[in-house]
């Protein structure tokens, strides 16, 4: 008979050594420092590109003087107009990255100055030296939201105040050049150097009309009327009048030799007279300027119809026309139609045709 196996004794588990209780705890990478260097740098570079847009500005956007030719004012315009962009892209752009470099540098100088905390309780690996170049440059980069602010403030104030004075300023100086274009045009000033032909022009086709708001009230008192009477002789030798030419429509054009309104609307005259029959059209040109400017204008134009100075101008409704040139457009039994005041275009005087 077998013996029974005795059990085998316990094992005895040993108890882990305890550390002793007065050991510090071991100080564990940071990345800190390291971020702190990183975001200084890059918010440097956002500050500095800031900071240049408002060393290296493109110059300051004066007042511009509408002086010399369209042509001439034309190129002063468009010039002003790109420096005014450049200044409003880099006053936009300019503000963003300000701002976000001295983001970035506030949130790199919390993140070094925490590594040094840190690392000044032993609870992080000691990187001084870095975390004090990364506060350093990201302090730098905190001076950026100086360059913002100016920037933004452009952006959105100072640049827009500079535009509207300077819209005024355009206004008031167009609208001098508009009244001195129409004193031409009336002949009431010579034309002064320096001012073309096609900036009178466009002085006239923009204000033809409304430079005298007598203008928009007279037109409708005179419609529906026989047209008074004129009588003149044309630059051809042959004398012309508007009873003279009843049973057949008239447009009749005041105008002025010296105005370039009136020397373009020859053209456009010109082939309306060219559609035209001459017993179901006639068209007369009067002033009353002398017959050497009249004769000037015709060669000058080319107008095939009658040009002359009006022996003696009816006061009404003719002598109230304030622009040039004007139309008076009269149906076959000399009723006033229509008065166009300024230039008109060839569709605008072929609906005035049956």
């Amino acid at each position: 008979m077998t013996e029974p196996i005795p059990p085998a004794p316990p094992t005895e588990v040993l108890p882990a050594p305890e550390a002793p209780a007065d050991a510090a705890p071991q100080p564990k990478p940071c990345g800190k420092a390291f971020a702190s260097l990183l975001l200084g740098l890059f918010g440097c570079l956002l500050g500095g590109v800031a900071v240049a847009g408002l060393v290296w500005s493109p110059g300051a956007a004066d007042n511009v003087q509408l002086t010399g030719n369209l042509n001439q004012m034309q190129d002063v315009i468009v010039a002003d107009t790109k420096t005014r962009g450049l200044k409003m892209f880099f006053a936009s752009f300019g503000q963003w990255f300000g701002f976000i470099g001295a983001g970035l540098g506030l949130i790199g100088i919390l993140q070094g100055i925490t590594h040094l905390y840190q690392a000044g309780i032993r609870l992080v690996i000691p990187r001084r030296w870095l975390a004090g170049f990364g506060t350093f440059f990201s302090f730098i980069a905190c001076l950026s939201i100086v360059a913002g602010l100016k920037h933004g403030y452009a952006a959105n104030v100072g640049l827009h105040v500079e535009n509207a004075n300077e819209a005024f300023d355009r206004v008031g100086q167009v609208a001098n050049v508009m009244q001195q274009a129409q004193d031409i045009a009336e002949g009431k000033a010579p034309a002064p150097a320096g001012l073309d032909e096609q900036t009178r022009g466009m002085a006239e086709s923009l204000f033809a009309g409304t430079l005298n708001p007598i203008t928009q009230i007279w037109t409708e008192d005179y419609l529906n009327r026989h047209a008074p009477n004129i009588e003149f002789y044309a630059t051809d030798g042959r004398g012309y009048s508007i009873e003279k030419s009843r049973n057949t429509r008239v447009i009749v054009m005041l105008m002025r030799a010296s105005s370039p309104a009136c020397q373009q609307s020859v053209a456009i005259l010109n082939q309306i007279y060219d559609e035209t029959s001459r017993g179901d059209l006639r068209i007369l040109a009067v002033s009353q300027e002398p017959p050497a400017s009249l004769d000037a204008f015709v060669r000058r134009t080319g107008a095939k119809f009658p040009v002359g100075k009006a022996a003696v101008l009816p006061t009404e409704p003719y002598g109230d026309v304030q622009s040039f040139p004007t139309y008076f457009i009269l149906d076959s039994d000399g009723i006033i139609e229509k008065i166009l005041i300024g230039p008109q275009s060839l569709n605008t005087l072929r609906s005035t045709l049956p």
